[in-house]
């Protein structure tokens, strides 16, 4: 998890994955639940409607066989105004990443996620896109290539 327990004065931290002993583990979580997200196109997060005020989807979304409807889903769980962030990586399972993104650089993923959050139905605005790599070598202006 990407969320240091007791730094922030979080109510709730519910985590979805698929390995139980990882989110069980996970001592940021107050809850968490077992899902694989590719397994039914159809896809529902086993949360009510408007139930967070923030949804972060952490080093997965390049997995997602169907993005869309998973962003579509987090769109209905998010209360007005909520927000979502996506962490992305430039490391990856390659045999397990779909292959639009494999193919791909780090801008043609942000733009892909964003894509994503405008094109899935969810109401998603105000799409943008922050680096937030540390570089051991200096030029945020640079394409990363897993320096």
């Amino acid at each position: 998890s990407h969320i240091t327990p007791g730094k922030l004065d979080l109510k709730r931290v519910a985590g979805l994955g698929m390995n139980a002993k990882e989110l069980e583990a996970n001592k940021a979580l107050t809850e968490w639940a077992v899902q694989d997200l590719n397994e039914n196109k159809n896809v529902k997060l086993p949360y009510e409607n408007d139930s967070f005020d923030v949804v972060m989807c952490q080093l997965s979304i390049d997995y997602l066989i169907h993005p869309l409807e998973v962003m579509k889903e987090v769109a209905r769980v998010l209360k007005p105004g909520g927000k979502v962030a996506i962490l992305i990586s430039n490391r990856l399972f390659l045999t397990k990443a779909v292959g639009l993104w494999t193919g791909s650089d780090d801008i043609e993923h942000a733009y892909t996620v964003g894509s994503y959050l405008q094109y899935c139905g969810g109401g998603f605005g105000d799409i943008k896109a922050e680096d937030l790599s540390t570089r051991k070598k200096s030029g945020k202006e640079r394409m990363i290539v897993g320096d």
